[in-house]
């Protein structure tokens, strides 16, 4: 009879401190499973604007004299598309559009700081060779 109290005793205690693991257990796996999943988002993100800065300068650097403006824009579009959809990757074609007009205007700024440099212009109101920009 003592071992059966015992036992329903240790039972009841174990069942108890199950319910108690479980409720702060639980949340916090979910939490971390959110985190985790963010980061996958970010570097899938960060690689894809890799993927996609790479094709523009290539496009940028092979088609310059050939096409211009929209023309380039599509081949580069195309060329994104074709390896996305290769490697599984599902972007839409407005996430496409905006990480290469993202990359565009990166390169763009990196050329203008480039060329005020080489004149002796700087960026952000400092001065080199007496001129602003």
């Amino acid at each position: 009879m003592l071992t059966k109290l015992l036992t329903d005793i240790l039972f009841a205690v174990m069942i108890a401190a199950i319910g108690i693991v479980g409720r702060i257990l639980v949340p916090y796996l979910m939490k971390k499973e959110e985190e985790l999943t963010y980061r996958l988002r970010q570097t899938e993100w960060a690689w894809a604007a890799d993927i996609v800065d790479t094709i523009v300068m290539s496009v940028e650097q092979t088609l310059s004299e050939d096409l211009h403006g929209y023309e380039k824009k599509k081949v580069a579009l195309d060329k994104v598309s074709s390896i996305f959809a290769g490697k599984g990757i599902r972007l839409s074609d407005e996430q496409i559009d905006a990480l290469i007009e993202a990359a565009v205007h990166a390169m763009n700024a990196d050329r203008s700081y480039e060329l005020c440099r080489a004149i002796g212009f700087t960026i952000e109101g400092g001065e080199e060779g007496g001129g602003q920009a």
